[in-house]
């Protein structure tokens, strides 16, 4: 009977440590969403292949989007955790009451980002483009904002259009726009192939601000900081990787993305070794970004110090 008690006794016991195993695990189960070819986003890819989030001590499910605006839906609707956006796309979330911050930094200025006409168009410059129509991928996203800033700097009023990503070169070559906001890769393609030539690079002509960063729900900040910390570490550890790793990372971009090897280590030059390596943030980076929002009329913004958290930065990279 002696022995029954103390089987008894160790198997609850056992039982116990393995239901908090469990719990422990669940715990540290992040969910990441973004648009996975997007090279700022194909890191988190990458720490997948290389076993990085496993190594930090985390288990991440990632979910692929259609574009910066439907991650932030899928983040809104609590079907993620950590996506790659745009601050402004955040502050209007926040003002639909959506609760979610900045964590860290993915690029610093949209490197590999162009304003491309057709490359027989007569537009030879930003003034040019006043009057005239633009095509982004959609109302609210990354490539929204960019066209009001082209507006701006344009001095005249320009209609934006929005096509999806798929839409912004057929639209392009067919003469239903005259100039479209073409991101990575998607500029390097456009510009290789001949069929569009580039109006300005972004990524020069505009002052630091942001083009992408990684924004978490507060729920799993005040919840889970450990496991986000973790997912944080893997992530920035496949950028280390891949910047230090040229012909591994061209050959994953390229194999991930279906981009020929010139066009993959051209988004390899600009994109990938633009990301930022610790995930620093810097408010003033924030409040310039924050002024793009202010271009689309939206005065009743959070300030910038209320949009982020720098509590996970600088995030150290760890070994695969």
């Amino acid at each position: 009977m002696a022995f029954a008690r103390i089987t008894k006794v160790a198997a609850a016991a056992v039982m116990a440590a393995a239901l908090s195993a469990s719990s422990a695990i669940a715990d540290d189960v992040v969910r990441i969403g973004g648009v996975a070819n997007y090279g700022p986003v194909l890191p988190v890819k990458a720490a997948l292949a290389l076993g990085l989030f496993e190594k930090a001590g985390v288990e991440v499910e990632f979910t692929n989007f259609a574009g910066g605006s439907a991650s932030m839906e899928g983040l809104a609707a609590g079907e993620v955790d950590l996506i790659n956006y745009f601050p402004p796309g955040l502050a209007l979330a926040k003002r639909r009451g959506v609760e979610a911050t900045i964590v860290s930094s993915g690029t610093l200025t949209p490197k590999g980002w162009h304003i491309v006409v057709k490359k027989d168009s007569d537009i030879s410059s930003m003034e040019d483009l006043a009057g005239k129509q633009i095509g982004v991928t959609s109302n609210g996203s990354t490539t929204d904002f960019f066209a009001l800033w082209v507006a701006e700097q344009s001095g005249g009023e320009m209609t934006r259009v929005p096509l999806g990503g798929a839409g912004l070169v057929p639209n392009l070559l067919s003469g239903n726009v005259d100039a479209i906001v073409a991101y990575p890769p998607l500029s390097y393609k456009t510009l290789g192939s001949g069929d569009g030539k580039s109006l300005v690079h972004l990524g020069e002509a505009m002052d630091p601000n942001l083009p992408d960063v990684w924004i978490a729900s507060d729920e799993i900040i005040a919840e889970n900081p450990d496991g986000l910390q973790k997912a944080l570490v893997g992530l920035y550890s496949a950028i280390v990787y891949m910047q230090n790793n040229p012909e591994w990372s061209i050959d994953f971009i390229s194999s991930e993305t279906g981009l020929e090897k010139d066009i993959a280590t051209e988004e390899y030059n600009n994109t990938f070794k633009g990301l930022s390596s610790d995930g620093m943030l810097k408010e003033e980076w924030v409040s310039a970004s924050m002024s793009l929002g202010k271009l689309a009329g939206l005065d009743d913004l959070p300030p910038a110090s209320e949009m982020y958290t720098d509590a996970f930065v600088p995030v150290e990279a760890i070994d695969p």
